[in-house]
């Protein structure tokens, strides 16, 4: 062996300890360079989550990674610039409303996240939260507008062609308690004619209970016999009745006058329109609901007693404050829509809804006509773990 390679050898291991100190020292000035210039870090996932420092997000437990361009140029040692960084306060990640000015942990021994006054000042309000364009597309989010826009709702109904004896009776005790009326005006027997008019008051009560209008009852006395398309389809000519039970949370919308249109199964591609005469004063206890009375029009004779029909009524509600019915989102104890505040951010908003049609929703709290709102992609917002922290400000949206 040469005499010169031991020699050769430990130069080389020297050099190599001497560089991986170099190397050491390199990497230690380069982070307290970084640490001098800002580097911050912050969740893929939940990019609302920023630390000074590695280590894990406390939402979900992936491991942070450096903000791009979070370092300041260099040169940028202003008052100014320094300023802009300053922390404000710190707040629990899970519920911004509770805040600390010094660093703490909240209850599940998450640390505090620090609010930087340039945070502050860019974000539009409490309960905003900030989703990038890049993310946005990625889930698919579209935007709506809140407005005024002629508004209808349709109430359906089941009902069948009318077949009716009891009210055909009814009507004719009304009749001939009409008759005896008049036969007791010329009567000399004392309190007749009381019981008369007694007997035809409570003859009357009872067709009012049955669904007959004041009009109707009328109209019958005038006519002075019973309304025999109650029972026969001849007699109707070509309008026989319809009954159709509306429940009780559309009867406000259902009113006699407006008309109403109704299908069957054995017809199909059939239509056949008519106008509600009147509304039963008293519901249903079983079902809930009210019968409607309404004429059809029948004119080649199609309809059968008894035949079941689909009925739907167009009830026009005026020019309404509406969204795209997809913007509303129920989670069973309140009614929330996402609402866009320009700049990326989006805040969730509580309202009060009324009734939905024509893929529209009626806003009777809440929102104003020009608002943004989000139609498409809520739920994904809502995965996000960005909805507990937007209904923070209506009082514990957990």
């Amino acid at each position: 062996m040469n005499k010169r390679t031991p020699i050769i050898a430990g130069l080389l291991l020297l050099f190599a300890a001497g560089a991986a100190v170099v190397v050491r020292r390199h990497c230690r000035e380069a982070g307290a360079a970084a640490a001098v210039q800002g580097v911050r870090y912050h969740c893929p996932m939940h990019p609302s989550y920023i630390s000074d420092k590695p280590g894990t997000c406390p939402i979900c437990g992936m491991t942070l990674v450096p903000i791009e361009n979070a370092a300041a140029p260099a040169g940028q040692g202003s008052k100014a610039g320094t300023a802009a960084r300053r922390i404000l306060y710190y707040r629990s990640p899970m519920d911004p409303k509770v805040t600390s000015p010094v660093p703490a942990k909240d209850g599940m021994g998450m640390d505090f996240v620090p609010v930087y006054a340039d945070e502050a000042q860019a974000s539009p309000g409490p309960g905003a939260f900030k989703v990038s364009a890049a993310r946005r597309q990625e889930i698919g989010l579209k935007l709506g507008m809140a407005m005024e826009r002629p508004f209808a709702v349709e109430v359906r109904a089941e009902g069948k062609v009318a077949y009716d004896p009891d009210l055909y009776r009814t009507q004719q005790e009304y009749l001939s308690a009409a008759a005896a009326l008049k036969q007791a005006v010329a009567s000399t027997l004392p309190g007749t004619l009381d019981r008369a008019r007694e007997l035809l008051a409570a003859s009357r009560l009872r067709l009012r209970l049955a669904g007959m209008s004041d009009a109707q009852i009328d109209a019958l006395a005038a006519d002075g016999k019973p309304d025999e398309s109650l029972l026969l389809p001849s007699a109707a000519n070509g309008a026989p009745w319809l009954y159709a039970g509306v429940y009780e949370q559309d009867l406000p919308l259902v009113k006699p006058g407006q008309t109403v249109r109704a299908t069957t199964v054995s017809l199909p591609g059939r239509t056949f329109a008519g106008k509600i005469i009147s509304i039963d004063p008293v519901l249903d206890p079983a079902t809930r609901s009210a019968r409607l009375r309404a004429r059809l029009a029948d004119p080649e004779g199609l309809l059968r007693p008894g035949m079941y029909l689909n009925a739907v009524v167009l009830a026009d509600r005026g020019r309404r404050l509406t969204v795209p019915s997809g913007a509303v989102m129920d989670t069973g104890t309140r009614q929330v829509v996402f609402v866009d505040l320009g700049g990326g951010y989006l805040a969730a908003r509580r309202v009060t809804a009324g009734r939905s049609g024509g893929g529209y929703t009626e806003i009777i709290e809440g929102l104003g006509p020009g608002d943004r709102v989000v139609t498409s992609g809520n739920f994904l917002i809502d995965s996000e773990s960005q909805l507990n922290a937007a209904l923070s400000a209506f009082g514990g949206g957990k």
